[in-house]
């Protein structure tokens, strides 16, 4: 489950992000005809602030998942970090 502020809400939203693919997961259970893009993990997926399960076939599986899954989402956060806006407007007369 992921915690998003307001903010960084906002700017997924504004910057059109919720559609943008996260991660490639295919879960151990899923049937072989199954269509790839159905198990992709995308930002639209973690807004709700509700617990995204994923079935892995092996604990290893399960460790290289998770953190592969962390290190996507600590990009993701310093990506809307630097995409804040923290400065003041400055409005230019001519």
């Amino acid at each position: 489950m992921v915690a998003f502020t307001h903010e960084e809400k906002q700017i997924i939203k504004q910057r059109g992000l919720l559609k943008t693919k996260l991660i490639d997961r295919r879960p151990a259970d899923a049937k072989n005809d199954a269509r790839d893009e159905k198990f992709e993990l995308r930002v639209e997926h973690l807004m709700d602030g509700k617990a995204d399960t994923f079935l892995c076939a092996t604990p290893s599986k399960s460790k290289i998942y998770e953190e592969e899954l962390l290190a996507v989402l600590q990009q993701m956060k310093i990506w809307l970090t630097d995409n804040a806006e923290t400065g003041t407007r400055t409005v230019v007369e001519f």
